[in-house]
C-alpha cells in the first residue's frame, strides 16, 4: 500500500510505502517533517527505513526532523553522498542552506528491509548518485527526479551530466517489466507508457 504525502515550495512527491504488519518505509521526506510524522502516528505506522532517490534539498528536508524523532535507518546510494554534506550541490543554498546530520548507509543493489523487497537502479544524469528505487511487492518504481511523467529530470545542476541522462534513458528503455511509475514530482505513470510515449525516451 502507496500514500503519497505533497511537501514543500517544490511539491515534492514523498511516499509511504507500508504492509499489513503496518511496517513501512518512507521514500523522499523533502520537508514538512511534522506531515510526515502526523500520517506515521495516525496510521499507527512503524518505519522500517528512509529511502533517498537523491541528494537535493527537496527530496531531503524532512531527513533530520525524522531521524532525530525515530531513529531508523536511512539509505541512498553512496554517490549522493557529498550532496548530503554540501549546500550548493544539494541546492539548498538557493532557499534555506542546510546539509544532513544524520547518518547516512549506502543502499545496496538489492536490499530487503522487513518484509519489502528492494532494487536500487542507479540512473545518474539529473545529479550524482540519482536513482530509481524498485520496491518488487508492490509493483512500485519510485523515480525520484529520474523520470516523469511525459518528462525527465533537469541536468543543469551541478553534478547532473546531459551524457549520463542519455545513458540513463537507454537503460531505463531497456528494462523488461513495467511496473506504477511514482515520480518526484507531478502525476504517477507506468513504466511500459514512459517507455512507448515519453519523448525524451523516444528520442534518446
Amino acid at each position: 500500500m502507496i500514500k503519497k504525502l505533497i511537501l514543500g515550495s517544490m511539491q515534492t512527491n514523498c511516499y509511504v510505502v507500508y504492509n499489513e504488519q503496518k511496517e513501512c518505509l518512507v521514500i523522499d521526506p523533502g520537508a514538512n517533517g511534522q506531515k510526515v510524522l502526523k500520517y506515521l502516528r495516525d496510521n499507527e505506522l512503524n518505519l522500517q527505513a528512509i529511502l533517498l532517490t537523491h541528494g537535493h534539498f527537496d527530496h531531503i528536508g524532512a531527513v533530520d526532523y525524522l531521524y532525530e524523532r525515530l531513529q531508523c535507518p536511512i539509505y541512498t546510494h553512496q554517490e549522493t553522498f557529498p550532496l548530503l554534506k554540501d549546500q550548493r550541490l544539494n541546492l539548498s543554498i538557493y532557499e534555506e542552506p542546510f546539509i544532513v546530520k544524520a547518518p547516512i548507509l549506502a543502499a545496496m543493489d538489492e536490499m530487503k528491509i522487513a518484509d519489502f523487497d528492494i532494487e536500487w537502479l542507479l540512473l545518474e544524469g539529473h545529479c550524482q548518485g540519482s536513482s530509481m528505487i524498485y520496491i518488487k511487492n508492490e509493483n512500485a518504481l519510485f523515480s525520484g527526479d529520474v523520470l516523469f511523467a511525459g518528462s525527465v529530470g533537469r541536468f543543469d545542476f551541478p553534478t547532473s551530466s546531459h551524457l549520463q541522462t542519455k545513458e540513463s534513458m537507454e537503460k531505463i528503455k531497456a528494462l523488461a517489466f513495467d511496473a506504477r511509475l511514482l515520480p518526484g514530482h507531478g502525476e504517477e505513470s507506468t513504466l511500459s507508457f514512459e517507455q512507448q510515449n515519453n519523448p525524451y525516451l523516444r528520442s534518446y
